[in-house]
């Protein structure tokens, strides 16, 4: 469990297993459980009948009420009872996360979308992670008596502490990157070929690039890059791109999960952070990036384009490579200017997790006490 029950308090039921490896649903119970809301992560106690003791029930992404398994018809039936076995006695939040599901392929799209309208439908409240998800809510007539409130990511800062005075230059060498270069950070997965090909496209045509380095540590996938004495020309393939990569100054790498000191080097060791997320709402790099007292740099998306032009960081219109070039430049002198520590006293302020805690315990009271 990531809270305990406090005698008398309100008690959150979060409908997700506790496997303590999502920075951000680590740092929301937290930050509630610090606002004095007594917070249980419990994914079976959702669906068991009973006892059920909780005030309101928060639904981070849908996909998580069937622990990431593409839902079923039946699934579907049993969930829509469910929740309004819930209603009538809790209130339920939801968090918007995403549009659309990740996981959706032409295949499962339509349940998918089912599964978020279901959600959305029968939420009594909703979390926006900035203003342009709830601008997007705002036309929906049907959403008009719901709740609404935009309460930012939290900026990991508790999670972090230990690694944020790591020296850049060390965490360079450590990298191996070679010395004198500026570090552009692309880090998360690549969802979609679009976001390799801006970020590639970006950096490759960039006259600037020379004196630069992109990294980018979750680039390839496991199918089209390793090392392997069964399979020399994977391997051969594989050396072939690595050469490639030291000659353009980029490091593209296979790697899926990293434990948080090695999240933390990465940043450490950047100047400026990429966001290559095209058509998402969030992204969780922006925090990240602000923590470490870093520039970002983005497209003009959702959440994302919002966040960066409220905070004054450069951004972009991906389809327009001289304009992605231009915020790169700008970004690598505010970077220089000291437009980092601005960024990171900026988010300690408006997205501590103590402060995004104490949000969401107000949102929670203020729906529950609401009658409909």
């Amino acid at each position: 469990m990531v809270g305990e029950k406090g005698s008398g308090a309100m008690k959150v039921l979060a409908a997700f297993h506790d496997k303590g490896a999502d920075p951000y649903l680590t740092s929301y119970a937290d930050g509630v459980r610090s606002a004095g809301v007594s917070v249980e992560a419990d994914l079976e106690a959702f669906w068991r009948a009973d006892p059920f003791a909780y005030d309101v029930v928060h639904i981070q992404w849908p996909e998580t009420l069937f622990d990431w398994r593409i839902p079923a018809a039946d699934d579907l039936a049993a969930l829509r009872q469910r929740l309004r076995e819930i209603r009538g006695r809790a209130k339920i939040v939801y968090t918007r996360h995403n549009a659309h599901s990740h996981l959706a392929d032409e295949t499962t799209a339509p349940v998918l979308k089912e599964l978020h309208d279901l959600v959305e439908a029968e939420c009594d409240g909703m979390v926006h992670l900035g203003e342009a998800s709830r601008a997007e809510c705002a036309v929906r007539s049907d959403w008009a008596v719901k709740q609404h409130a935009v309460i930012p990511i939290p900026v990991y800062d508790r999670l972090y502490r230990p690694y944020l005075q790591m020296d850049p230059a060390a965490c360079r060498r450590e990298l191996g990157i070679p010395p004198g270069r500026k570090v552009i950070l692309a880090f998360g997965n690549f969802r979609h070929e679009k976001e390799k090909q801006l970020v590639l496209e970006s950096f490759t045509t960039w006259r600037e690039r020379r004196g630069s380095f992109l990294v980018a540590p979750r680039w390839h996938g496991g199918e089209e890059f390793g090392l392997s004495r069964t399979r020399p020309l994977l391997t051969l393939k594989t050396l072939g791109k690595m050469a490639w990569q030291r000659w353009h100054g980029l490091r593209l790498e296979l790697k899926r999960h990293f434990p948080d000191e090695e999240v933390a080097r990465f940043f450490a060791a950047a100047d400026v952070v990429f966001i290559q997320r095209v058509g998402d709402l969030n992204s969780a790099n922006i925090p990240m990036a602000f923590l470490f007292r870093k520039v970002v740099v983005g497209a003009e998306s959702g959440n994302i384009g919002c966040w960066i032009r409220a905070t004054g960081n450069p951004i972009f219109d991906p389809l327009n490579m001289a304009s992605v070039h231009a915020a790169l430049r700008e970004a690598l002198d505010l970077s220089a200017s000291g437009k980092g520590e601005e960024n990171y006293r900026f988010a300690m302020d408006q997205w501590s997790t103590g402060h995004v805690g104490q949000m969401h315990a107000d949102f929670y009271r203020s729906v529950h006490e609401r009658r409909q």
